[in-house]
């Protein structure tokens, strides 16, 4: 429960900034590159690896918002206070492994920037993501 409590008080925008890297010679930085080229890509994404991104996410769904997508639902009465927080922090954590697994998907590719083909290929691959299959069948497939 304590966790859950972090989640919803977890406002401190200090924790956000990545801490500065030391600079760097030109010679160790060609180090640094090759070493980056000769990783191998993970098969799949790790629960810390999720809640690793998720900590430097600066975007949060509106919960106001969240409230009002609820009370649209007619057999929706009163929603408490905490519950738009607790949903909109579950959608971050949802799109943060969206992401981690579409830019895999990406990676693999050997591209930088994520596509809907992407995005597709994640949806189709992951187990945890078959529920959206049908929204993503009108998308073109990710081209070998």
């Amino acid at each position: 429960m304590s966790n859950l409590s972090q989640l919803i008080n977890h406002d401190d925008e200090d924790e956000y900034l990545p801490s500065p890297s030391p600079p760097q010679q030109p010679q160790q930085q060609q180090q640094v590159v090759q070493e980056e080229e000769e990783e191998e890509l993970p098969t799949s994404i790790t629960q810390e690896h999720i809640l690793t991104s998720f900590e430097k996410i600066k975007t949060h769904f509106p919960a106001a918002r969240i409230k009002k997508i609820m009370q649209s639902d007619e057999e929706i009465g009163k929603v408490a206070q905490a519950t738009p927080i607790i949903v909109g922090r579950a959608l971050e954590i949802f799109m943060a492994n969206l992401v981690e697994v579409s830019l895999l998907e990406a990676k693999k590719q050997g591209v930088k920037r994520i596509t809907a083909s992407h995005v597709k290929s994640a949806i189709e691959n992951t187990e945890q993501f078959d529920f959206l299959v049908e929204a993503v069948e009108k998308y073109p497939p990710l081209k070998n």
